[in-house]
């Protein structure tokens, strides 16, 4: 046995000889090359085991046959690919990389807050994150009635994490009192109890506190909190004589307290003293309405007035539109043009009151003769007028013909976008001109 252990080791000593001439380039006859490029480059090559150097990287004299290409690169998963090389053959071998990735279910409590992942929204707990990059990431949560929370974490490895953080209520303690007690207590504008009161949940931030009770004037103050702070409000309310609050229906009406013009409704009147008042409400198209009312002291009280209607509404529309409508003289407004061109919307004149109405329309080259409308209450006229055109010639077209020069008087009706006009002659005929015809165009002077 001795005898044959130096034989066995010349064959291995061979062998490895063999693989390092391959190794450094010493191939065979007829062989090829194979380049690597990898994205990204800077990965290590291996081909059928053997290490070299990182991509992108030449492997000169490969003998033909099948040939096993491995490239691996921190942080990134392996890439291999077979290769079948021809004799004599230059490979190009492109392998891409792809990152390694982090599995990581993120949660909360309470859930459905909002997380972004390095600045970039991510998602609403619960939720799996299947492609997160190893390295470190920053996560922000957020949920409206709680504080944020930032958290900086690591991943270095594949297998699942759970993360998961706790998210502190941004609330605060609100404790009430007022003298008298049983007022009504107002946090931010939503009611939360009556005096007194401790209120557990408040959002922490300028809480405006409003304490109210009928008969005395309201106590107000604004302040901030903390999370988890307690602040105390406590309120000595002051009595009021009176309170009157009127409102009409419609609103806008003038109020007039004991023949005194106070406003338009609605009108809260704080300055008023007990005893009888005499309440009157005037609006145009509307009967005027009046009552008398008893204020008594530290009492609040609302009167409503429900207007009655003793007016009419006209509905005007033109053919065509862009008319001034003029009402015994007074113009009304202007119509506007609708869907249809040539037809205008509804010009809606309200609040007539009752009679009979001379109605004239204007528009620049359009003639309309007036009409008498009548107006009747809680009635709506309806009127449709078509206006006459003028025919007032304001342009004079020069037009290359067939047999020469010729020129045309008339009212310009259109310029096309293709440099062709219409122009209506004084026949109230329509012409077309196309704009390789046109020698010149120019404006007539006004006719006296």
């Amino acid at each position: 046995m001795k005898r044959f252990l130096p034989r066995a080791i010349g064959r291995a000593a061979a062998a490895a000889g063999l693989c390092a001439a391959l190794a450094s380039g010493c191939g065979p006859r007829g062989a090829g090359e194979i380049r690597v490029v990898t994205e990204p480059p800077g990965a290590t090559v291996f081909c059928n085991g053997v290490r070299y150097d990182v991509t992108p990287l030449a492997l000169t004299r490969r003998p033909p046959g099948l040939h096993l290409i491995v490239a691996e690169k921190e942080g990134f998963r392996t890439a291999r690919r077979s290769v079948t090389l021809l004799e004599g053959q230059r490979l190009l071998l492109e392998l891409r990389l792809e990152p390694e990735t982090a599995l990581v279910r993120v949660e909360s409590e309470p859930p459905g807050a909002e997380v972004q992942l390095n600045g970039a929204f991510r998602g609403r707990t619960p939720f799996f994150i299947h492609d997160l990059p190893f390295g470190e990431h920053r996560f922000h949560f957020e949920k409206p009635g709680y504080l944020p929370r930032d958290i900086v974490e690591r991943f270095d490895s594949r297998p699942p994490r759970d993360l998961r953080v706790e998210l502190v209520p941004n609330v605060g303690r609100l404790v009430a009192r007022s003298v008298p007690a049983g007022a009504r207590v107002r946090v931010n504008g939503a009611e939360r109890g009556v005096t007194p009161c401790e209120i557990e949940d408040v959002a922490a931030g300028d809480v405006a506190v409003e304490i109210e009770l009928d008969g005395f004037e309201t106590y107000a103050e604004t302040f901030p909190i903390a999370a988890r702070q307690t602040r105390e409000v406590a309120a000595t309310l002051k009595p009021f004589p009176t309170q009157l609050s009127v409102v009409s229906l419609p609103p806008g009406a003038r109020l007039y307290v004991n023949n005194q013009y106070r406003g338009d409704t609605p009108q809260k009147l704080t300055d008023l003293q007990p005893g009888e008042v005499r309440l009157r409400v005037e609006k145009p198209g509307y009967e005027t309405a009046a009552r008398t009312i008893q204020l008594r002291s530290r009492t609040p009280a609302v009167e409503e007035f429900r207007l009655t209607k003793n007016s009419g509404k006209l509905v005007v529309i033109t053919e065509p539109p862009n008319v001034k409508v003029f009402l015994n003289g007074e113009e009304k407004g202007e119509t506007l043009p609708g869907a249809n061109p040539m037809i205008s919307e509804p010009l809606e004149i309200d609040l007539l009151p009752p009679g009979e109405y001379r109605l004239s329309l204007l528009r620049p080259g359009f003639q309309h003769a007036p009409k008498t409308i009548r107006i009747a209450a809680n009635a709506v006229v309806d009127v449709q007028e078509r206006l006459a055109r003028r025919f007032v010639p304001d342009t004079r077209v020069r037009i290359r013909g067939a047999s020469g020069e010729m020129i045309r008087d008339g009212m310009l009706i259109n310029v096309l976008p293709d440099g062709a006009i219409e122009l209506q002659l004084e026949s109230r005929t329509i012409m077309r001109i196309e704009a390789d015809e046109i020698i010149s165009r120019e404006p007539l002077p006004p006719r006296n």
